[in-house]
């Protein structure tokens, strides 16, 4: 077999995760092929700022997931909070620890949680966001060679799992269409009551362009009506209403 065709760690890593059956599984894999203490994913649709429909996976062990939830630790846990607010991967030592998270992690010291980790946010176009982190209680030393040879493959694996997570969630097929910028957009301000003309001059395209962008978000949500397709839209996480769009409206945020 000429070296071409040879397939590196991650890609046969890649391959076993994406052949697992559930996202535990995957995580499972992902954790002993990694040789790190802990993998977990976290989704949660975010809307202005709150938690909604949350999906976990995790290798952590009962003991500590049972003390994490009875205790809400949710709240207090600055990885989630940081990972949320992030759209970029970060390593838990760049995160400030708040007063309030001392007995978060005092707690996890007690049941021999590390407190290294890396987390990579990911989103999606429906708007969910999810966290995938990996954690250790090795030294700093070991921390950072495991970090510099695998961030860049953790990365990929986690966009793996989200999509894995997502055909979990709704048996096989996600409900969400793929839209472009400019339909979002004009789903967006056709949700705040603007007609095509006033859309228009509000992207500075013709009217017969935002028209068409109207009417093929709506072909490919399934809709009769624009009603139908900003109400589906938003129920979708697609668009949200309460947020205005960035750059004067060019941009969906």
């Amino acid at each position: 077999m000429s070296n071409g065709s040879v397939k590196t760690n991650f890609e046969t890593a890649f391959d076993r995760a994406k052949g697992c059956n559930s996202v535990q599984e995957a995580i499972t894999f992902i954790q002993q092929n990694y040789a790190v203490d802990y993998v977990t994913y976290h989704l949660a649709q975010t809307v202005s700022g709150t938690f909604d429909a949350p999906f976990v996976r995790t290798t952590y062990p009962p003991e500590w997931v049972s003390c994490y939830l009875l205790k809400n630790y949710i709240q207090t846990d600055p990885i989630i909070r940081e990972g949320f607010e992030r759209q970029m991967p970060f390593d838990w030592r760049e995160v400030t620890i708040p007063p309030s998270a001392q007995t978060f992690f005092e707690d996890a010291k007690l049941h021999n949680i590390g407190d290294k980790g890396y987390s990579i946010p990911v989103r999606d176009k429906g708007n969910r966001r999810a966290l995938l982190s990996f954690s250790t209680a090795a030294s700093e030393d070991i921390w950072d060679i495991t970090l510099a040879a695998n961030r860049d493959a953790w990365i990929e694996l986690a966009h793996l799992v989200h999509k894995k997570a997502v055909l979990e969630l709704h048996g096989g097929t996600d409900p969400i269409p793929v839209l472009g910028r400019r339909e979002i957009e004009c789903l967006y301000w056709s949700a705040l009551g603007k007609d095509h003309k006033s859309v228009a001059r509000i992207l500075g395209i013709s009217q017969h362009t935002a028209r068409g962008y109207i009417k093929s978000a709506r072909y490919k949500l399934g809709c009769s009506s624009i009603s139908a397709a900003v109400s589906l839209a938003t129920k979708l996480r697609i668009i949200n209403p309460n947020i205005v769009p960035a750059n004067e409206g060019t941009h969906m945020r």
